[in-house]
């Protein structure tokens, strides 16, 4: 229930540096969320829970539906789309720092907000279930940083590399290390 608290102050604080186009979305995601929860069912002792589909295929339809709501809510993947708004959401007087965290929670907060959202979904079932489900959604992070990395190596040359491939690369970058610095932490705390 600490989780549950925390995950419903980091939605708030998101919704706050994201700004109105984030409610629509935030209400969509929510309906999500909830179909992905009876995905698990109970037994009729109520005591094991039994999951309808593969772990593999539950962490990729997490993964997309995070990636979703990243895109959703105006994001890309793209330094011309970052939110600079979000910066001066927080404070009335600018503070670098600030600004930079409100900035960095507004464009990677859905990635940290989907780890916490998997980890809290996957209490409900058996502990293997979890550390499955969470390397299976590590590893689709893995493989899109990968294809990234060869995408930038193979069009090295392209004109539009500094355009379109070197900051897909980057973001790709950043959501892997956002996704290890969360995932360490979560297995830290839980």
């Amino acid at each position: 229930s600490s989780l549950l608290l925390l995950l419903y102050q980091f939605g708030i604080g998101l919704m706050i540096v994201t700004g109105p186009s984030t409610a629509a979305s935030m209400v969509f995601f929510s309906i999500q969320v909830y179909a992905f929860l009876q995905l698990e069912t109970k037994d009729n002792d109520n005591t094991t829970t039994t999951t309808k589909i593969a772990p593999f295929v539950k962490a990729f339809l997490w993964r997309l539906s995070i990636r979703h709501l990243f895109f959703a809510t105006n994001h890309a993947c793209a330094f011309n789309r970052l939110q600079y708004s979000a910066a001066f959401v927080a404070t009335e007087e600018f503070n670098f720092i600030t600004g930079g965290a409100s900035l960095a929670w507004n464009t990677f907060g859905y990635e940290v907000m989907g780890l916490l959202l998997l980890w809290i979904n996957m209490p409900m079932s058996s502990s293997t279930t979890c550390c499955c489900c969470s390397q299976w959604y590590g590893m689709y992070q893995l493989l899109e940083t990968f294809f990234s990395v060869v995408s930038v190596s193979i069009l090295r040359r392209h004109l539009m590399v500094w355009a379109v491939f070197a900051p897909r690369f980057i973001f790709s970058s950043i959501f892997l290390c956002f996704h290890c610095i969360t995932q360490l932490l979560l297995t830290l705390l839980v």
